[in-house]
């Protein structure tokens, strides 16, 4: 493997690592350390300077070659089909998420899922797996596979830590909402998504289209018109 994979992967694994150790085993300690504004200035500020490491290592690592060809249009609607429901629940999960930082627990335990949360009650963790499941498929480079990997892990395993930690806080609430709900997503219910399945194409055009103009790889309209004046 060349050096400049092996530099991505680390920074991948220290960024993952990092995410996990400072949201649950480190979090009480750096708290009390720095307190809460404290904490989440040290949060950020290595987060965001892992990323940057990440976004350097990236470019620094080769572009090729690719794993599989995406010209190829099964494969493209395969991309199509997995990051359009990506955004789907990316938008369904902004609405009543008591996962979300300070979202408040109270009654939760006598609340019915709706929308989003009749699919998983980790809408907003499942479509980042998703969109970087699709992401290899589109760009299939190692560099690329490296970087969305970590995303996938992050994601899934921060999923099931956040259950940990949230049945830690209050397991009354959270742990009635367990029970009412699915980790891994059930695809039968796609009905409950209601409108937000057609609010989400503006969203996925735009995004598809930020995709064409920032990696050059073709997707969505853009691969079945590409002669479009984007």
């Amino acid at each position: 493997m060349p050096v400049e994979l092996v530099a991505l992967l680390i920074v991948v694994v220290v960024f993952v690592a990092s995410h996990f150790l400072l949201s649950h085993p480190l979090r009480a300690p750096l708290v009390r350390l720095f307190g809460r504004s404290g904490f989440v200035v040290v949060y950020s500020t290595i987060a965001l300077v892992l990323l940057i490491l990440i976004a350097v290592a990236y470019h620094a690592a080769p572009h090729g070659p690719a794993l599989w060809s995406a010209d190829n249009l099964a494969l493209q609607l395969v991309f199509d089909g997995i990051s359009y429901f990506a955004v789907v629940l990316l938008l369904g999960s902004l609405i009543d998420n008591p996962a979300l930082v300070g979202a408040d627990m109270v009654a939760l335990s006598t609340r019915p899922p709706s929308g989003a949360f009749l699919i998983t009650r980790h809408p907003m963790m499942f479509a980042i797996a998703l969109l970087s499941g699709a992401e290899i498929l589109l760009i299939p480079s190692a560099r690329n596979a490296i970087s969305c990997t970590g995303l996938i892990v992050l994601a899934l395993v921060g999923a099931r830590l956040q259950d940990s930690k949230k049945l830690a806080q209050s397991r009354r609430e959270w742990g009635m909402w367990v029970s009412r709900t699915r980790f891994w997503p059930n695809l039968r219910r796609f009905g409950a998504l209601g409108p937000i399945w057609a609010y989400a194409m503006p969203v996925w055009v735009l995004l598809t289209w930020i995709q064409v103009r920032t990696t050059f790889a073709l997707s969505g309209v853009w691969y079945v018109f590409p002669g479009l004046n984007y």
